[in-house]
């Protein structure tokens, strides 16, 4: 028999990537999380955590931590079932930033208030979500890939449009008489952009179709509400959801108005056989309304 309480916090050290935060969530010493580890390890037979600059679990470490999550999800739904009215765990999903920002709390607000369900969301951008799914740190991924893990299912949610935007300021500060494609490109090798972080690679990528292969700079703002409050003070320039940037209409300028917009497809991924709630968080967000949200 596994001893849950080492396999918890074997579970919370891959997820956290750090021995420090996992002792400090689980409210127990660092000393007293490692020796649990090493106990773990000694009655595994096998190395579970890759220490050093960059912690990460080893395969036996990430099918172990599968299996506790897997396991807190049946005993929640087993809570749902029997009508006991607690938070007994949290539902691990992953969510890109945009769609938080914008759809995911309208769409899920009424399976929260139902199921009493906690969620632990972890932000990811949406070609990178799938890897946490994949290491076994999450129940369901909300990612741009169509392609499923073995024992997933995938369902297509809807399309995010994206657009090119800034402020009138901005514009006018960088932009002003262009009269050539030539000349905007070199304005866009000056002007600053704003992007998520080192793995937002969607404004790189779009300027690479458009034939634009140039190094530009960009502040990094980790938050998709931040990211855009930057770009309507016009401190840069960026892409955005056109549903985040309806309300500030007035505010905001459409920097290529006669190109086509970014169109990035979104999936529901969540494994087989995981439980009642999260085949019922999928049924929501499967639902036609979530595709109407996401326009």
């Amino acid at each position: 028999m596994f001893d849950y309480k080492l396999l918890e916090s074997l579970e919370r050290i891959g997820a956290l990537k750090s021995f420090e935060a996992a002792a400090q969530e689980l409210n127990i010493s660092q000393s007293a999380i490692s020796q649990r580890i090493t106990h773990l390890e000694q009655r595994i037979g096998c190395i579970l955590v890759r220490r050093g600059k960059s912690l990460s679990l080893t395969p036996t470490g990430q099918a172990l931590a599968e299996h506790v999550i897997k396991v807190k999800q049946l005993e929640l739904d087993v809570n749902h079932l029997l009508n006991i009215n607690q938070y007994a765990h949290q539902l691990k999903i992953v969510v890109n930033a945009d769609s938080l920002a914008t759809w995911w709390f309208k769409a899920t607000e009424h399976f929260y208030q139902q199921h009493n369900v906690m969620f632990d969301i972890l932000i990811e951008d949406q070609s990178e979500g799938l890897k946490h799914l994949e290491e076994g740190l999450a129940m369901g991924c909300l990612c741009s890939s169509d392609k499923p893990l073995a024992g997933t299912r995938c369902e297509y949610l809807g399309t995010m449009e994206y657009r090119f935007y800034c402020s009138a300021s901005f514009h006018q500060r960088y932009f002003s008489e262009v009269h050539s494609l030539e000349e905007q490109q070199a304005r866009l090798t000056k002007a600053p952009a704003v992007i998520f972080g080192a793995d937002d690679k969607l404004q790189k990528q779009q300027f690479q179709k458009w034939g634009f292969n140039e190094n530009f700079p960009y502040h990094i703002c980790p938050s998709s509400e931040g990211l855009a409050d930057m770009i309507v003070n016009g401190q840069g320039y960026g892409i955005l959801p056109i549903i985040q940037a309806a309300p500030f209409a007035d505010k905001l300028m459409d920097m290529f108005p006669e190109r086509e917009g970014i169109l990035v497809p979104l999936y529901w991924h969540y494994w087989q056989q995981s439980g009642s709630l999260l085949e019922k968080l999928s049924n929501v967000l499967i639902g036609s309304n979530v595709q109407k949200l996401i326009r």
